[in-house]
C-alpha cells in the first residue's frame, strides 16, 4: 500500500455552492473471503478502524453531508451487520437483504440497492463498504453538484502493488477507457486506480440501470462496474481524484492492519482525518 499524508493538500477545492448525491448505496453483502481469518465471526464492514466499524466513519459522513436516502445491501453476516445499522441509525438508513450473496459478486447487490431509492432517477453514488477515508476526501467525494456528470473516485495509479479497476483518462479528466484486472498488467501502468466510488448523474441512470440488468441476466459473478467497462460509449463518465488525500481500501488481513496502523498513527499525533 503507498504511503500519503493528510497534512499535505494539493487536491482543488470544491465550490461550497454544490450538493450531495440524492441517494447513497453501500454494498456490504460479501463474504470478505481474504479476510477470512479476521471475519469469521464479524463482518467486514464492521472491523475496528480507530476504535469504531469501518463503515461506521462512511454512513456518518454521508448522512453529516445530508444525505436523505441511504441504502445499505447486506448478506453475509446480515442480522450481526442489521443489529449494528439499526441500533446507530434507527430509519435513517435503509436495510435490504440480497439473499443470492454468496454467488454474487456485487452487480446483484448494485442493482438492489438502487432498486431501494426513493428517487434513483435523480443520480446514486455507490460505495463499497471497505472505503477509509479522511473528512476532507470524503467532502471532495460527496459534492456533485448539479449531479448531471457522472464520475468514478480514483487515488494514485495502477501498478504491481495497486492492481483491480483502473481508468485511463484525458487531460480534461474524462474516462476514455476502463478496465478491470486484478493480475498485474503493465499495458496499464499509469492508469488512474478505482476506490470503489461511482456516483451515477441522471442523465446516465437510465442507460447504468438497463446495461447492469442486461449483465445480470447473463451472470451475477462480476463486479459492478462491467456494464461501464463493456459499454462506456453509452455512459459517459469522469474520474474524480482524491490527490494525496488519506484513502485506503483494504481485502487482505495485511492491508486492513497497515490501515488500522496508520489512522492510530494520525490519531495518536492529533491529526483530524
Amino acid at each position: 500500500m503507498e504511503a500519503s499524508s493528510p497534512l499535505k493538500k494539493t487536491t482543488p477545492a470544491i465550490d461550497a455552492a454544490q450538493s450531495p448525491p440524492s441517494g447513497v448505496v453501500f454494498l456490504a453483502a460479501g463474504r470478505g473471503t481474504r479476510l477470512s481469518e479476521l471475519t469469521e465471526t464479524t463482518h467486514k464492514a464492521l472491523l475496528p478502524i480507530g476504535g469504531q466499524p469501518v463503515l461506521q466513519y462512511a454512513v456518518d459522513r454521508v448522512l453529516d453531508a445530508g444525505v436523505e436516502d441511504v441504502v445499505v445491501v447486506t448478506g453475509s453476516k446480515a442480522a450481526t451487520l442489521e443489529e449494528f445499522l439499526r441500533a446507530r441509525y434507527s430509519d435513517r438508513v435503509t436495510l435490504v437483504y440480497n439473499d443470492r450473496f454468496a454467488t454474487d459478486t456485487n452487480i446483484l447487490s448494485t442493482e438492489i440497492g438502487v432498486g431501494a431509492l426513493r428517487r434513483p432517477e435523480e443520480g446514486y453514488m455507490i460505495i463499497e463498504a471497505d472505503l477509509v477515508i479522511e473528512r476532507e476526501g470524503w467532502s471532495r467525494v460527496l459534492e456533485v453538484g448539479s449531479g448531471s456528470d457522472s464520475f468514478w473516485v480514483t487515488q494514485s495509479v495502477y501498478g504491481v502493488n495497486r492492481t483491480g479497476g483502473a481508468v485511463r483518462t484525458d487531460v480534461a479528466g474524462n474516462v476514455r477507457d476502463i478496465v478491470y484486472s486484478n493480475s498485474y498488467n503493465p499495458a496499464y501502468d499509469g492508469w488512474r486506480k478505482l476506490m470503489g466510488v461511482l456516483f451515477v448523474g441522471p442523465n446516465q441512470v437510465a442507460n447504468d440501470r438497463r446495461l447492469r440488468r442486461e449483465a445480470i441476466r447473463r451472470s451475477i459473478g462480476q463486479y459492478y462496474m462491467m456494464p461501464w467497462v463493456e459499454n462506456l460509449g453509452s455512459l459517459p463518465c469522469m474520474a474524480r481524484d482524491l490527490g494525496d488525500l488519506f484513502a485506503r481500501t483494504f481485502n487482505d488481513a495485511v492491508t486492513y492492519q497497515q490501515t488500522a496502523d496508520e489512522v492510530s498513527e494520525f490519531e495518536r499525533l492529533g491529526i483530524a482525518w
